[in-house]
């Protein structure tokens, strides 16, 4: 075997250090309908002692949020059906106005992003995130509740 195939054979260690958090006694939505996107997130954030809770549909967070459950971050993905301009995180934000969210788009498009932001979208990201970036946006929003 020449080295070439050894290095195509063994997996490569990224040169990124896993960052770690530790969110315990935090309850995440994450309002997601693509269930790989879904277990993207889940695999990102389960080590970080939160509770993560999976909404499939808006109308399945919304009831979840007018239930009572206390959430402290939302994570919803902008493209779901019903998620014209974001109105979702304006009426959801109408409900909790404390509540933080990460709006999650599948594309860079300006006026997505500027219709996140005017809804009360605390932190608007690419689907395609990187892991700490992501786990680095979630902790920055942690570190704003008082």
């Amino acid at each position: 075997m020449n080295p070439l195939d050894t290095q195509i054979l063994t997996p490569m260690k990224s040169e990124i250090p896993h960052l770690v958090f530790n969110w315990k006694g935090k309850r995440i939505l994450i309002v997601e309908d693509d269930y790989v996107n879904y277990l993207y997130f889940n695999e990102i954030l389960s080590g970080a002692n939160a509770c993560l809770i999976r909404a499939v549909s808006l109308q399945e967070a919304f009831d979840m949020i007018t239930s009572g459950i206390r959430f402290d971050l939302l994570i919803i993905n902008t493209s779901l059906p019903g998620n014209e301009n974001c109105r979702s995180i304006k009426r959801m934000k109408m409900l909790w106005p404390d509540l933080r969210v990460i709006a999650i788009a599948g594309c860079d498009c300006n006026g997505r992003n500027r219709n996140c932001y005017q809804t009360g979208c605390d932190t608007l990201v690419n689907q395609h995130i990187d892991c700490n970036e992501m786990m680095s946006a979630v902790d920055e929003l942690f570190a704003t509740i008082t």
